[in-house]
């Protein structure tokens, strides 16, 4: 034995100094069950996630497809209507230029001494 569990013995003694009531394990088990809960414990299995099946794989894709699609007729749509306030303003711009394209030719004209019927004339192949 350890020195020290030598003075122990000397002091205390070999007597056990704890005790037992009488019939305190004959009914410990109904005891113990009687402060269990009454309600069902939740099972949690801890069996492995099943794997991504095709049908996932095919059902993200069709999301991403029409996610894609949405998104080009979303910028078609704002594009359009951009091409279509600038095609407006190139319209009134070539009409201006007609009117100075016009103004322009007529000095023209008028400076090489030629009308619109000698123009005529000379495209349709007729000699005057």
């Amino acid at each position: 034995m350890i020195t020290g569990e030598k003075d122990i013995i000397n002091r205390c003694g070999k007597q056990n100094p704890f005790s037992v009531p009488e019939g305190y394990f004959d009914n410990l088990t109904a005891r113990v069950m009687a402060n269990i809960p009454a309600e069902e414990t939740k099972v949690i299995s801890i069996t492995p996630a099943k794997k991504f099946s095709w049908k996932g794989w095919t059902s993200l894709a069709a999301a991403c497809i029409v996610g894609t699609v949405v998104c080009v007729n979303v910028y078609n749509n704002k594009t359009s209507s951009i091409d279509s306030s600038k095609l407006m303003s190139n319209v009134t711009a070539s009409a201006n230029e007609e009117s100075y394209d016009e103004a322009y030719r007529q000095e023209v004209l008028n400076y090489a001494m030629v009308d619109y019927n000698d123009v005529y004339n000379y495209m349709a192949g007729n000699s005057y």
